[in-house]
């Protein structure tokens, strides 16, 4: 059977007596671990050096002895049974190492009493390690018990069933600014309301087993606390009271915020829960003072706007008659008026002294105190002012001057959006009425229109027939006069053949008017069908220049053609027409010795972009008019003459529409000096128009004179490589 293990610290220099000790102690049933020291530091050494059960030691030894050693014993701090085996003592020294705090003593010479006196001092030394851990363990719960007990934010406190103080936490020290002597022994209530026996005591209620009141308020303590009370029983013959007292001053203030702060939503939700309403802003703005009084428990309220330059009253809630009628203008003399229409707010504790006499005597009727008056800006301006009062004597805090001007700014928007809103509907209204007489005159313009398109038509009709009619019987007085003139030998004196030349040259111009009457009128009417064949514009000039040289020659003009073989899918009839026209033209408003140049170029729409802004002057379709062909053709009648403003370029392709006076076009001495009939661009429009082309007028050089510009659209066809050269 395995032993009992005891590890034992032998004091000892006889190894002898060591020997004998150790064969006792495994005689008695033990598995010894043993190691034996002889003076101070070898024991000092091993007691730190590894755990021990007991020490056994020998009164006297050359360096040590066993007072010394239970004293090294000591100062390890352990707690080992210490049993002193020695020979022949002196009774007195035994009696003072027992004093010392050894446990027992054997003699070498009778072990005997050893196992029993070792197995009883191992016990006892277990009990007094029990012992040990449980007061440390007391002690430490303690230690941990007060360290919550202080810690706790609440005040704390144990009394007796009198109610007086036992107990507290450092909280209460703490708020009260006493001390702990100071409070143990002191009556709960005398601590709290100043006085031993208050009748209104909170812990009388609580000791009545009413265990928590909310909303406490105490007289030598600030704020709002609520207080609880627990029964205490530390044995069967005593009780008390356990009292928790919890500071709710900040969740009291945090609710009246919160109060405070809903009833400032709930004003500014109704301020802008109006701005979309579609009643009268007088309505409006007695209902936002209405709503004010309801949540900011406001007794009087105003308002004034300005109205051409004066703040007149324009919505109250809660004044007397006296006083709205007194207070129905606000004068701009007054200061706080200034400061108000300067975009500052205004508040005092009383009217009086910053208003009229008959102002504040209907104010002291109505009992008004405290009040703040605020501008409703928009922008940097204001457009009135609002006006609130109580009849408490108060200040307007800052909060509140602030919430005010919250609601003045949005009050300030709601007006002006109804302003808004009405002028809005009277131009409304106003725009209805318009549309409705729009409506009435686009009627009268289309009835207009259908009248004039059906005398058009008759006009046209009536051009075409009389131009018709006129051609044949002019045609035989031209006949006659040619002949009377040229061919009939007759004899004339001068007075009778210059009236004869003028009677002619009379006749040959009404010839032209009819039919340039004609041709517009069959342009009018698309009564002309275009024939297109390849045509050689340049040469087609020439020829037309052949017909023009004896008023080309009286006036001494020079016209120089550039020629080339490009060939245009045109009408020749119609295209010799245009040119006609475009060189008299040119000739009429060209003074004499001037000059008229001819030219024709290919062009691609490419080219011709850059000049859109201009072009679309004359079409506003450009480019899109053009877009289908291959490429251009483009011919130019330039002169040297008096020029075309740029603001009438456009307008010269109408009908019967003369740039001046005529005095202003005759620019010759001799023929062609008349302004004619105001058909002739019209004319040219009209056969381009039908040719898909584009006519233009463009500033000569220098400024200088007109360039009159054709273009004619090409097909693959007729494509041809221009040649330069000129001719007179």
């Amino acid at each position: 059977m395995e032993g009992k293990r005891l590890r034992v610290l032998l004091v000892e220099d006889s190894e002898d007596d060591a020997l004998l000790l150790l064969r006792e102690l495994e005689r008695g049933g033990y598995e010894v671990e043993c190691e034996r020291v002889d003076t101070a530091p070898a024991m000092k050494k091993a007691l730190g050096a590894r755990p021990w059960d007991m020490v056994i030691s020998d009164y006297r030894m050359p360096k040590f002895t066993a007072p010394a050693a239970l004293e090294t014993l000591k100062k390890s701090g352990l707690d080992l049974p210490f049993i002193i085996v020695s020979g022949k003592i002196g009774e007195d020294m035994l009696v003072d190492a027992m004093r010392a705090g050894a446990h027992d003593y054997l003699m070498k010479g009778n072990l005997s009493r050893l196992i029993p006196a070792i197995e009883r001092e191992l016990r006892e030394s277990a009990e007094r390690r029990t012992r040990r851990r449980a007061e440390l363990a007391i002690r430490q719960g303690k230690m941990e018990w007060e360290a919550a007990f202080d810690a706790v934010s609440d005040l704390v406190l144990l009394t007796d069933p009198s109610g007086t103080v036992i107990r507290c936490n450092s909280k209460l020290i703490q708020y009260f600014e006493t001390t702990y002597s100071e409070v143990l022994g002191r009556s709960i209530t005398d601590l709290f309301y100043g006085q031993p026996d208050a009748g209104e005591s909170i812990f009388i209620q609580c000791a009545d087993l009413k265990p928590d009141q909310e909303d406490v308020r105490f007289p030598r303590l600030k704020g709002w606390y609520n207080a609880s009370c627990f029964p205490m029983h530390p044995t069967e013959s005593e009780h008390g009271f356990v009292y928790v007292i919890k500071d709710i001053t900040k969740r009291k203030r945090m609710e009246e915020e919160k109060k405070l702060t809903d009833r400032e939503l709930l004003t500014l939700y109704a301020v802008a829960f109006r701005l979309n309403s579609r009643r009268g802003s007088k309505r409006i703005m007695v209902d936002l003072l209405s709503q004010l009084h309801h949540v900011l428990q406001i007794d009087f309220s105003c308002i004034h706007l300005m109205e051409r330059g004066a703040l007149r009253l324009s919505a109250s809630v809660g004044l007397s008659r006296e006083f709205t009628e007194a207070f129905s203008q606000l004068p701009r003399t007054w200061p706080w008026v200034r400061e108000l229409l300067e975009g500052r707010a205004f508040k005092a504790d009383e009217i009086s002294g910053h208003v009229s006499t008959g102002v504040a005597a209907a104010a002291c009727a109505m009992g008004m105190g405290a009040w703040c008056a605020l501008p409703l800006k928009i922008g940097s301006s204001a457009i009135g002012t609002l006006f609130v009062s109580h009849r408490s004597e108060r200040v307007y805090t800052d909060r509140e001057q602030f919430l005010l001007t919250s609601i003045a700014n949005q009050m300030a928007v709601l007006i002006e959006n109804h302003t808004l809103y009405d002028r809005m509907k009277e131009k409304n209204e106003e725009l209805v009425r318009s549309r409705r007489a729009l409506k009435e005159h686009l009627e009268e313009v289309k009835r207009a229109n259908i009248e004039l398109g059906r005398l058009n038509a008759a006009k046209n009709t009536f051009i075409g027939m009389a131009s018709h009619e006129l051609k044949t019987p002019l045609t035989s007085i031209i006949g006659g006069l040619q002949f009377l003139l040229h061919y009939s030998d007759l004899e004339m004196n001068p007075m009778q053949k210059e009236m004869m030349e003028s009677v002619y040259e009379g006749v040959t111009q009404l010839k032209g008017i009819v039919d340039d009457l004609l041709s517009i009128s069959r342009i009018e009417a698309r009564g002309f069908a275009v024939q297109k064949r390849p045509v050689k514009l340049t040469s087609l000039c020439g020829e037309v220049r052949q017909t023009l040289l004896l008023p080309l020659s009286e006036r001494d003009i020079q016209v120089t053609i550039a020629e080339d073989a490009c060939s245009v899918p045109a009408d020749e009839g119609f295209c010799r027409l245009v040119v006609r026209n475009l060189l008299e033209n040119a000739i009429k408003f060209t003074p004499d010795g001037g000059r008229i140049a001819v030219s024709g170029r290919l062009l691609s729409l490419d080219e011709l972009l850059p000049q859109e802004d201009s072009l679309r002057c004359f079409y506003r379709e450009f480019p899109k008019n053009v877009e289908g062909a291959a490429a251009f053709y483009r011919l130019d009648i330039a002169d040297t003459g008096i020029g075309i403003p740029p603001e009438e370029r456009v307008r010269i392709f109408e009908k019967f529409y003369g740039v001046g006076d005529i005095a202003y076009h005759s620019s010759g001495k001799t023929g062609f000096m008349s302004k004619g009939s105001g058909l002739g661009l019209s004319i040219v429009k009209g056969i381009m128009d039908a040719h898909d082309g584009m006519v233009w007028i463009e500033a000569g050089e220098d400024g200088t004179g007109s360039v009159f510009a054709l273009l004619f659209p090409l097909d693959n066809t007729c494509v041809v490589p221009l040649r330069g050269g000129g001719a007179p």
